[in-house]
């Protein structure tokens, strides 16, 4: 018998496993996308790696299935421009617009960053919105897959609220006027209005209110979505995707596969926001007068909407208000009145009231985009 002690493993690796669990940090990475084979914590992460690359997995590096990924890959990229303008930014009605002007006009790259995290921004959104849409057409809305949904739809509200408070933050004239015209349909919702007041500190746009969106923009709405991408991730490595998917034999991938494939959608993401930031510039108008209003200040696009109900149908606001946020929890709400097996239930008609729903919604905000233009 030989009672000679094994030399035990060099590097750093081998020194952070005796020190804490490293297979169990990997294993996180699991939840946003970039994994999808299942991770035993208790072994090492070289085993680990050595199983994941051989392993072959469904792929969801391909379409539709990447709009996900995509939403992934997009707030990363967003969270980098927008950490490298934050090192500039100065929070304030007196320094909003200067700073700003600054980072745009005299830092090096600062105004192609600026236009990189704008057109990130509408990237973003387009690919939320239309893996919801892709979502409620093909029914991933009911059992198993209800927390797909539910975290689908929050997805889809917390980008739009990231974009809206990120708007006010330059302090332009636009921006400015975008901000309040949205603010107004908001307080005009019940509910919601109050609970909005008294978060922002009352409904005066002032340095509070600057100060508070920032803080959302930069800190907590980031910090909810990346959540939603965790339960997202976590729930499709549970029940899957679609059942159309799982029965594909063929499309299936390895780790090593699926991180070139990330890789390449990646550069390919970047690229096209370095084309749009280039070739398709935002333009940055003049400082913010809050005694001025501009001819044509609308709320953002994606509150044209129920601005021109706001504006044009007549009472008490609180009534299109409650229809809206009717609709809205009944869209968050669909799983639970949609459950397998239940008859009353018809996919088909589903999908023909959202088409319709989708097609009452683009004709108001054409209606809102013509409002006030003088």
């Amino acid at each position: 018998m030989n009672d000679t002690p094994k030399t035990p493993s060099r590097g750093l690796l081998a020194w952070l496993e005796q020190r804490l669990n490293v297979t169990e940090l990997f294993s996180f990475l699991s939840h946003f996308g970039l994994v999808y084979t299942p991770i035993d914590t208790r072994r090492p992460l070289k085993d680990v790696l050595a199983e994941i690359d051989t392993t072959p997995v469904t792929s969801y590096a391909r379409w539709p299935h990447v709009l996900g990924v995509l939403a992934a890959i997009l707030f990363a990229l967003e969270a980098v421009t927008g950490l490298l303008l934050a090192y500039y930014y100065r929070p304030s009605p007196e320094s909003a617009f200067e700073s700003t002007r600054t980072i745009v006009r005299d830092l090096p790259a600062g105004g192609f960053l600026h236009q990189m995290h704008t057109w990130g921004a509408y990237l973003l959104i387009a690919v939320v919105a239309v893996r919801l849409i892709r979502l409620f057409w093909d029914g991933l809305y009911r059992a198993p897959r209800e927390l797909l949904w539910f975290s689908a739809v929050s997805l889809m509200w917390l980008i739009l609220q990231l974009d809206f408070t990120g708007r006010l933050l330059t302090w332009n004239m636009k921006s400015y006027w975008a901000a309040e015209r949205g603010l107004e349909v908001m307080w005009s919702l019940p509910l919601v209005g109050p609970v909005l007041s008294f978060m922002l500190g009352g409904r005066v746009m002032n340095e509070d209110v600057l100060i508070r969106f920032y803080v959302l923009h930069v800190a907590l709405l980031p910090l909810f979505y990346m959540i939603g991408l965790y339960i997202t991730f976590g729930t499709i490595r549970r029940v899957g995707l679609s059942a159309a998917l799982e029965q594909t034999r063929g499309n299936v991938t390895t780790f090593r596969q699926h991180y070139i494939d990330l890789l390449i959608i990646a550069l390919f993401l970047f690229a096209g926001m370095v084309t749009l930031a280039t070739l398709a510039p935002f333009h940055f108008l003049g400082v913010a007068d809050p005694y001025t209003t501009p001819a044509g200040a609308r709320p953002p696009w994606y509150m044209l909407a129920p601005y021109a109900v706001f504006q044009r149908v007549p009472g008490p606001s609180w009534i299109p208000g409650g229809v809206m946020l009717a609709v809205a929890l009944g869209l968050l709400l669909l799983p639970v009145w949609s459950r397998a097996g239940d008859s009353r239930f018809d996919e088909k008609r589903v999908r023909i009231a959202g088409a319709v729903a989708f097609g009452i919604w683009l004709a108001l905000s054409v209606m809102g985009a013509f409002l006030d233009r003088r």
